[in-house]
């Protein structure tokens, strides 16, 4: 199969995405789940529980094949850094929490991107970015070949002939994203379990401790609280389908709308009303 064109919205989206720090986005699933907390909403039958829209607030970690740079990140050249490239979004969550189960196997979702202007200079920008697709989710000790790696493959590009795609590997991609988060981050995926009441389960049980680190300098360290928390680190990948931004950067009359679909492997673009 050939290898899909690059889309034609990336660009500027990824420069929308850099001017604002952290870059953070809106993440839609929909759960037949009922929250601990909450089991009573929806009210639902004994046997079944209605299909609920559920929002998280995410970081944007890049795009797979490539991820921001970090001088600290002494996982980032685990593989070749320009073996490949991708249009697939990336975020990480963890694999115990409630959404991990909707974020799976290419379950739909949508993420929302809104791009007020520069954090840096203030500079205006105003744009809403919508992305319609599926998610997957990708942990350190996967086998290189599963459902889900094969999955994704298509949607990767490979670089050119000396780029290194054959000492390319899916876990240790993971591993790249894990050394770029910051060690407290890292370190939260040793807490005790999202979303379970704290008299259910107190700070120290099974070593689950709030508030460790993983610092860079352990990274390459497999300890108790290293091995608890990537363990439970998922990087999740969003596959584009379809994607709308609104350019409201100007006056009512002036406002504008594109929306991009795929197509055959490449991309098709419409101007629509806004």
């Amino acid at each position: 199969m050939p290898a899909p064109s690059a889309a034609p919205w990336k660009p500027l989206l990824s420069h929308h995405l850099s001017l604002i720090k952290p870059p953070t986005f809106t993440l839609a699933t929909l759960s037949t789940s009922p929250s601990p907390t909450n089991p009573n909403f929806p009210p639902s039958s004994p046997t079944e529980f209605p299909p609920i829209p559920r929002l998280r607030t995410m970081i944007h970690r890049g795009f797979l094949g490539t991820i921001p740079d970090n001088p600290h990140n002494t996982l980032a050249t685990l593989n070749p850094p320009h073996a490949y490239t991708s249009d697939l979004l990336t975020f990480t969550t963890d694999a115990r929490s409630t959404k991990a189960p909707t974020l799976a196997a290419g379950a739909p979702i949508e993420a929302c991107y809104w791009i007020a202007g520069d954090t840096t200079t203030g500079e205006d920008v105003q744009n809403q970015w919508r992305v319609r697709g599926r998610c997957f989710l990708l942990s350190e000790s996967d086998p290189e070949t599963t459902e889900t790696t094969g999955a994704l493959q298509p949607y990767m590009r490979p670089g050119d002939a000396d780029s290194g795609v054959h000492d390319w590997h899916w876990p240790k991609e993971v591993l790249r994203h894990w050394g770029n988060l910051a060690p407290s981050m890292r370190g939260s995926f040793a807490n005790p379990p999202p979303g379970v009441p704290l008299e259910e389960w107190p700070s120290g049980k099974d070593g689950l401790v709030k508030g460790r680190k993983v610092e860079n300098a352990e990274l390459l360290k497999r300890g108790e609280v290293e091995t608890i928390a990537l363990r439970n680190f998922r990087l999740g990948v969003m596959v584009p389908e379809i994607v709308e931004r609104v350019d409201l950067n100007a006056d009512g009359k002036t406002a504008r709308r594109w929306v991009w679909w795929r197509v055959n492997g490449g991309w098709e673009e419409r101007e629509t009303w806004p």
